[in-house]
């Protein structure tokens, strides 16, 4: 091991810190994955046959010279998939065509752009899109590896199935009526244009956002990647309580921590959450890797600077990492399967941010930080930040008591409860 080292060191000297190469490391017993725990590599999708890894420029000449086993990622990719998934350009023009179609329940919200210039786009819907409404967010957001497209195609169905079914059927015009929901196709269209897991820059988006367990603990967007700056100042003028990143290579609800071995402080919930996905997706749920259909983030394998610790633990926005497929880039044709076994529970996640409660104040300027302590225990279950004069957290069912500070010294204490039976329709905040 000691050799391989001395390799990747000397071949890291001259190397670009762009990723350039990706490979599949056939390694079951896992005797290289330590040495490969470098800043300038990506491990990914850690399986029985052995992970991925990323490099930069050179990285598989050296796995050669060391010999050991691995397959270019390149040649994984079936060049004879058929009628092939629309281009970023496409699938913007798609986006405008149907938000104009249900304009009264959608709208576009440029972020940012991407390295080469191309437009970052949520559709936020609502029942009053034009609105800043004081209700539950929520956000789904896809193919941040632009090579794992089944998520950008469900959330294209997801979008036209809403616009379709407003108004008609009563579970999605209650959801549409109560809930912010923000869904992103596309995080990474570039990636996406060239088929290639990270963006034009060369850069993994869920390896390049603030991580707390690192020295790069500064929530700052400097120096990051264009696509991740975007998300970054987008989400600190929101309240997403619950999200989705979806990904692919996988079949798994993936839960938090990613970065840490300990355990996340609502962990039972998590797993409830995780559950209540793949439970309704069967070739998730039976799964012959994941018991269940589901994983803790580091117990699969360890990943620093993912979208999904930052948003909790900056932006208190409970997010879940969900790979859709074992196959990348599953053929457009199968999208169909994929969307009919995971409807149900795209639309039943979405309806969960409902689990939970907050408070909200008249004037939006409001901010301040709120202590989260257990009712019948009297045990603190965290201290949070609130902007925009709101705040909500998705929780057990229970009764909790809030102590609420502004920024201007005013103090709150209120009390709270979740009950167990969720309703979309009931207002779940508290009036301060």
């Amino acid at each position: 091991m000691s050799l391989l080292i001395l390799a990747l060191a000397l071949f890291n000297q001259n190397a670009d810190a762009q990723l350039a190469e990706g490979y599949r490391v056939l390694d079951s017993d896992k005797r290289y994955i330590e040495s490969f725990k470098r800043p300038e590599l990506v491990i990914d999708h850690v399986n029985y046959e052995g992970y991925e890894i990323y490099g930069p420029a050179g990285l598989g000449e050296y796995l050669t010279k060391m010999n050991i086993p691995h397959i270019n990622e390149a040649s994984l990719k079936d060049a004879n998939l058929g009628p092939d998934h629309p281009t970023a350009e496409e699938i913007e023009s798609q986006i405008k065509v149907l938000v104009a179609k249900c304009s009264s329940i959608m709208q576009v919200e440029n972020i940012g752009k991407s390295v080469k210039g191309r437009n970052l786009l949520f559709v936020k819907v609502s029942d009053n899109p034009n609105i800043d409404e004081t209700e539950p967010e929520f956000k789904y957001i896809s193919s941040m590896h632009g090579d794992e497209i089944t998520g950008r195609d469900l959330m294209m169905r997801l979008l036209n199935d809403i616009c379709d079914n407003y108004g008609k059927d009563a579970r999605i015009t209650d959801l549409v009526n109560n809930t912010e929901i923000y869904i992103m196709p596309s995080m990474n269209p570039d990636g996406s244009n060239s088929r290639q897991r990270w963006n034009a820059s060369g850069v993994d988006l869920n390896r390049d956002f603030p991580d707390f367990s690192t020295s790069d603990n500064q929530n700052s967007p400097v120096g990051r990647a264009a696509e991740t700056q975007a998300i970054m100042k987008w989400e600190a003028g929101r309240q997403i309580a619950l999200s989705v990143n979806f990904h692919g290579g996988a079949e798994v609800v993936n839960y938090v921590w990613d970065t840490l071995p300990d355990a996340f402080p609502f962990e039972s919930m998590v797993i409830d959450l995780s559950l209540r996905y793949s439970k309704l997706v069967p070739y998730i749920y039976n799964s012959n890797e994941f018991q269940q259909g589901i994983t803790n983030g580091y117990s699969w394998y360890e990943v620093n600077g993912g979208m999904q610790d930052w948003s909790y633990y900056w932006h208190n926005d409970l997010q879940f990492t969900i790979e859709l497929s074992n196959t990348k880039w599953a053929s457009f044709s199968s999208m169909p399967t994929y969307w009919s076994a995971n409807r149900p529970a795209l639309l039943e996640f979405i309806a969960a941010v409902h689990q939970g409660t907050g408070f909200r104040f008249d004037d939006k300027a409001t901010e301040g930080s709120v202590e989260l302590v257990e009712y019948l225990s009297n045990a603190s279950r965290g201290h949070f930040n609130f902007v925009g004069g709101e705040f909500y957290k998705v929780l057990e069912p229970g009764k909790y008591k809030m102590i609420v500070s502004t920024k201007k010294g005013v103090e709150k204490t209120i009390y709270v409860e979740v009950p167990a039976q969720l309703s979309l329709t009931s207002d779940n905040y508290v009036q301060l």
